[in-house]
């Protein structure tokens, strides 16, 4: 199968966007579409291997470790005879989503090899069993605003809500990394009842006011009592910077995924916030980096020459 397909391309390549998730209050639920990408790229080889190039290069695998073969062998049962290259522009720090796109990247990957004999449905199922939750993978293979849950039939689902222009994201990008089983290791297996309506009203209300374009009832939706109160002690100087972002004019402040990079959202006043970020990072003597990225309503998009 592999060697009869590869003989009618030389050459395949996958464009698959960053994300942040949580968002505050959507834990496991909400993942947003970042303008960062990684490039998965496939050429005809006599055996498997995978070069990895940008960012954090130098920590990831590339023998069958790698999430890219994972996902290749998850879908398929084998690894194809090609060389594949990637060149990633995602934070490898932070909570960025980079694991959801090399999941997505091997999978659409594996998929076009394979005679594209899946759906983007059941893509997103077998990316969800990989990655253990919804929010990063969805993004990454729909764009947009992707709201996610489990059905009372154990599948997912996801609809794609699209992101006005005038939405930007300030991304706080730290210099070392949390691991994502780490920080939810540190949630508690139980929450109040008070705790879960709180969560309930203002994911709701986030996602509402993205919808109608009120982004001014987004200060209100942001508080979270699932995961940041937890999480934030794994961060420094958290509530130093949550103040400043809100001081600035940001509309919402959050942990970006697990950690431990933070997003502020910003309607027409992305310049400011990051001036402010600026200023106090280099106060606090952090070794912190500060992007600017906008969202995208786009998912991973497959190029075939």
């Amino acid at each position: 199968m592999w060697n009869i397909f590869l003989k009618r391309r030389t050459e395949l390549k996958i464009i698959v966007p960053a994300s942040t998730s949580n968002l505050g209050p959507g834990f496991d639920t909400l993942g947003m579409a970042l303008n960062r990408f990684m490039t998965v790229e496939a050429f005809h080889a006599d055996t498997f291997e995978i070069e990895q190039n940008g960012e954090g290069a130098g920590n990831v695998p590339v023998d069958e470790s790698n999430l890219i073969a994972i996902s290749i062998k998850k879908l398929t049962g084998t690894l194809p005879p090609v060389k594949i290259k990637v060149s990633n522009d995602i934070p490898a720090c932070g909570g960025f989503g980079v694991s959801g796109a090399a999941i997505v990247g091997g999978l659409l990957l594996a998929n076009e090899l394979h005679g594209g004999q899946y759906t983007t449905d059941q893509l997103y199922q077998i990316g969800v069993s990989i990655e253990g939750h919804p929010d990063n993978v969805s993004a990454a293979l729909f764009g947009g605003l992707c709201v996610n849950a489990r059905g009372d039939d154990g599948r997912y689902y996801c609809q794609s809500i699209p992101i006005e222009e005038s939405i930007s994201i300030v991304s706080l990008i730290p210099d070392r990394r949390i691991e994502t089983k780490f920080a939810r290791s540190v949630l508690p297996d139980l929450v109040t009842l008070s705790d879960a309506v709180f969560n309930v009203q203002h994911s709701s209300l986030f996602i509402t006011s993205l919808l109608t374009k009120k982004y001014n009832f987004l200060i209100h939706a942001g508080g979270d009592k699932l995961h940041q109160n937890y999480r934030k002690k794994l961060i420094p100087h958290f509530d130093l910077l949550e103040e400043t972002a809100y001081q600035a004019g940001a509309f919402s402040f959050a942990i970006s995924g697990a950690g431990a990079g933070c997003i502020a959202i910003c309607v027409n006043n992305e310049l400011a916030v990051k001036s402010s970020f600026e200023k106090l990072i280099y106060e606090l003597g952090l070794n912190w980096r500060i992007e600017l990225m906008k969202p995208i309503n786009s998912g991973a998009i497959v190029c075939t020459d």
